[in-house]
């Protein structure tokens, strides 16, 4: 029985995602398969906890039972939704595409690194399930209030020390960070109740799944922007290879690859947006950027990264810097005259005690470019940027995203360079896991730059990798 329940667990919420993504996107986009799974994956992870809230704010006592009905009655009601939805678009002629085979070295190349990634995905859940509970934030202020929450089967308040203290432990709990988002402790609880027993690995395999869905909507959205086969499955091993990537699935508990793959999702879809237009693209951007700083506090900076991407995309070069430039004095001006203890998405200026803090910058670069957390994203980034510049100034259709992700990169250098946080990047304990929340989106930023190469590019070699051929014929 226990067996039966965890793997309804693990399936319903990738499967109450797919239902909710497979009517945004077109039968013609390259990679659509994929690109469904993935981002199904991911917003069936992010829902789930949702109604377990739902549940609880309406007085249900939370057992899987009660939360799994719900979730399983979502799936009965989208599933006859689109049925019948089919079926009233049944004789509408098949949307056409181009397919083009691959050579046979292509082939092997292929095949090659779906084996890699397949072998990376075994090994990282192999580790997950013989490892128990083991980073210390997860103990100390995530897994917490899961096991809290699995005891009493209800939603207790978590709050800060003092008033614990204050109330004699009466009816709340209290732990390292009791104001932080729910969700990564909602999905340890989830996996809880479907065992219905506290399980120090089992309730981790949610970030093998988060893995999972961030690798296929990655594939799927490189598919999407006209990468090949094999150009997107190369960059997408690239993405699983990252060893903090891998650490954060192996050693889960941690909220960050979460917000990562969350950020990621939203930020690929926002680009495929704005080349395409596509509805569907720009609901899955939406969705996910207000998801983010439900995961954690920092999501609702990346959220703001997407304003100056509006903005660029909005209005002319030169506009779009007046605007941003004015946007900057203004932010300049209101940190200067706000209340010091106002407190934004957990923290308030008397908290972070703004000054340079030239030190952090020395342990901020040996993390991109001398550990080996990214391999060599921190050379491949800029090494695609300095050769796009000396043929021709960038960004064109580029300009939004980039301008999204200067904008985290320089929010995350803020923090670490002028905030109290900047002893996580002197120890190296948290410049590395702030990080990982950018990757993805790096990642892919960097895969539209190869593009952009191998086009402006005559003499590359386009045989093996062409970000610009057609669809595979037994490819999604």
């Amino acid at each position: 029985m226990e067996s039966t329940t965890l793997v309804l667990a693990l399936l319903m919420p990738p499967l109450l995602g797919m239902l909710c993504v497979h009517p945004l996107i077109g039968g013609a986009t390259p990679g659509r398969t994929t690109l469904v799974a993935g981002y199904g994956t991911l917003l069936g992870l992010l829902v789930v906890p949702l109604l377990v809230r739902l549940l609880d704010t309406l007085g249900v006592t939370l057992d899987f039972t009660a939360v799994g009905s719900l979730v399983a009655a979502l799936i009965v009601l989208l599933a006859l939704a689109q049925g019948l939805r089919n079926r009233a678009r049944r004789g509408l002629p098949p949307a056409s595409s181009v397919a083009r085979g691959l050579s046979a070295s292509q082939k092997a190349l292929l095949v090659l690194f779906l084996l890699l990634i397949a072998l990376r995905i075994t090994t990282l859940g192999l580790e997950l399930l013989w490892r128990p509970l083991y980073p210390w934030d997860a103990t100390m202020h995530w897994a917490t209030k899961a096991r809290v929450w699995f005891e009493l089967r209800s939603l207790a308040p978590f709050v800060e020390h003092q008033q614990w203290l204050d109330l004699g432990g009466t009816g709340v709990y209290t732990d390292n960070h009791p104001g932080y988002p729910i969700t990564t402790p909602l999905l340890q609880l989830w996996m809880s109740l479907a065992i219905d027993r506290w399980d120090e690995s089992l309730i981790n395999l949610p970030w093998l799944l988060c893995c999972l869905g961030l690798l296929a909507a990655f594939y799927g959205q490189a598919r999407a922007v006209g990468s090949s086969p094999l150009a997107a499955v190369i960059f997408t091993y690239m993405l699983l290879s990252m060893p903090l990537l891998g650490t954060h699935v192996a050693l889960a508990g941690y909220a960050d690859l979460f917000l990562g793959a969350c950020y990621g999702a939203s930020l690929m879809a926002f680009y495929n947006w704005s080349v395409s237009r596509e509805r569907g693209q720009a609901v899955l951007a939406m969705v996910f950027a207000l998801f983010c700083p439900l995961i954690k506090n920092e999501g609702f900076y990346w959220l703001l990264t997407f304003v100056p991407a509006l903005i660029v995309l909005r209005f002319p070069a030169r506009r779009s810097a007046l605007i941003l430039a004015g946007a900057g004095v203004i932010l300049a001006l209101t940190l200067l005259l706000i209340p010091q203890n106002l407190s934004v998405a957990g923290h308030s200026l008397r908290d972070l005690h703004l000054y340079y803090r030239p030190p952090a910058l020395a342990g901020i670069a040996t993390s991109v470019f001398l550990q080996d957390n990214w391999h060599l994203l921190g050379y491949l980034l800029p090494a695609l940027l300095l050769m796009l510049m000396w043929r021709k100034p960038l960004m064109g259709e580029l300009s939004g995203m980039a301008a999204a992700l200067f904008s985290a990169i320089v929010l995350l250098l803020l923090l670490f360079l002028f905030t109290r946080y900047s002893l996580g990047a002197m120890r190296f304990t948290a410049v590395g896991r702030i990080s990982l929340h950018l990757v993805p989106a790096l990642l892919f930023f960097c895969l539209l730059l190869w593009q952009q190469v191998i086009v402006r590019f005559p003499t590359a070699p386009r045989s093996a990798i062409d970000g610009n051929a057609g669809v595979a014929d037994r490819l999604p």
